[in-house]
C-alpha cells in the first residue's frame, strides 16, 4: 500500500474531502487495477465473483463503523443487497474476511492522539460512501455486457448515494491537523483491507466457478 501524504500538514483551507483524495489517490488506483484482476464484470461468472468480494469486505467494516461510528456516520448497510444479488445469481455467500481493525490494518500507526474513534469513521464512511459513484458507472457496464438480465441491488443501490451527498457537505471544509489524519488513517485502512480480499481473489472463486459465462 502506498503511504499516505502527511496530513500533520493541511494546506491552508484545504476541505477534508480532498485531502482524503489526495492522500489516498494511488491506493484507490492499486485497488481499482486488483479489484478488475480479481474479478471483473465480463462474464456471469465474473460479475459473480466480483459481488462476493464485495460482500466478504464489507461485512467486517459494516460491523465496524454499526459498532464505533455515531448514527449519522453509519452508512447504509451494502451486504443485504450484495446477499440478494448473489441469491439471485444461484451463488452461496461467501465467508467473510477477519473483523476489521483499522489500527491494526494500517502499515503506519498515526501520531499520537490523532485516532481519535470519530475521525476514523468518517475516513471509514468517505471510502464505503465514495464508492457509490463508482458503482454507477460499473451498474451501465453491467447492463450492457449483462444484457440488461443481471441483478444489480447493489449498484444500483440510492441509498447509498443519498448518505453520500449528506457526508459530502461534512467534509466540504477545512479540518484540523488531528481530524484530517484520523479520517485519512482511516481511509488508508480500508482501501488495505478491499486490497487484501481482492488480492485473495479465491475467496469467492469456488462461489462463482460452475456458472455459465
Amino acid at each position: 500500500m502506498a503511504p499516505v501524504r502527511d496530513m500533520a500538514k493541511v494546506e491552508p483551507g484545504e476541505s477534508l474531502r480532498a485531502g482524503l483524495r489526495a492522500a489516498t489517490m494511488a491506493a484507490h488506483d492499486l485497488l481499482d487495477h486488483a479489484m478488475q484482476a480479481a474479478s471483473g464484470w465480463q462474464t456471469r461468472a465474473d460479475y459473480a465473483r466480483f459481488l462476493a468480494l464485495q460482500h466478504a469486505a464489507r461485512v467486517p467494516l459494516e460491523a465496524w463503523l454499526l459498532a464505533n461510528a455515531p448514527a449519522d456516520l453509519v452508512p447504509p448497510a451494502q451486504t443485504p443487497l450484495l446477499a440478494r444479488d448473489l441469491a439471485a445469481l444461484g451463488v452461496a455467500l461467501p465467508p467473510s474476511s477477519p473483523p476489521f481493525d483499522p489500527l491494526q490494518t494500517l502499515s503506519k500507526p498515526p501520531s499520537a492522539g490523532a485516532f481519535h474513534v470519530k475521525h476514523a469513521c468518517v475516513g471509514a464512511a468517505w471510502v464505503l460512501a465514495g464508492s457509490a459513484l463508482g458503482n454507477k458507472a460499473i451498474a451501465k457496464q453491467v447492463a450492457r455486457i449483462g444484457g440488461g438480465e443481471w441483478p444489480v441491488a447493489f449498484l444500483g443501490d440510492d441509498m447509498m448515494m443519498a448518505f453520500w451527498q449528506g457526508l459530502r457537505a461534512r467534509i466540504e471544509r477545512p479540518a484540523a491537523p488531528e481530524e484530517a489524519e484520523g479520517a485519512t488513517r482511516a481511509a488508508e485502512a480500508v482501501f488495505a483491507h478491499f486490497l487484501a480480499i481482492a488480492e485473495h481473489g479465491e475467496v469467492a472463486g469456488s462461489a462463482a466457478e460452475n456458472l455459465p459465462a
